[in-house]
């Protein structure tokens, strides 16, 4: 979630950090605009992927309603994540 409009601390982007719910609502306003500047520019398909942390940033209502998320469609199924390599 850092570089996300107005989030400055770990307070915002940490889960149990005091703003966290005020950097969940900061990063879906800043992934909706992205989405509707894709639209406007003729993008036909939209697929959006929370991946910070544990990818749990994102709330079930916030992707644009022409977006797909990548956690909840087909492109999940045939792109798994995979885990970093170990050190």
């Amino acid at each position: 979630m850092e570089g996300v409009t107005g989030l400055a601390g770990a307070a915002d982007v940490q889960p149990g950090g005091r703003d966290y719910g005020r950097g969940r609502s900061m990063m879906a306003e800043d992934m909706d605009a992205a989405v509707r500047g894709a639209l406007a520019a003729g993008a036909h398909e939209i697929l959006v992927h929370d991946a910070h942390g544990p990818t749990r940033d994102l709330r079930p209502g916030d992707p644009h309603p022409r977006a797909a998320c990548a956690e909840t469609t087909e492109w999940a199924r045939r792109w798994p994540r995979r885990s970093a390599p170990s050190a």
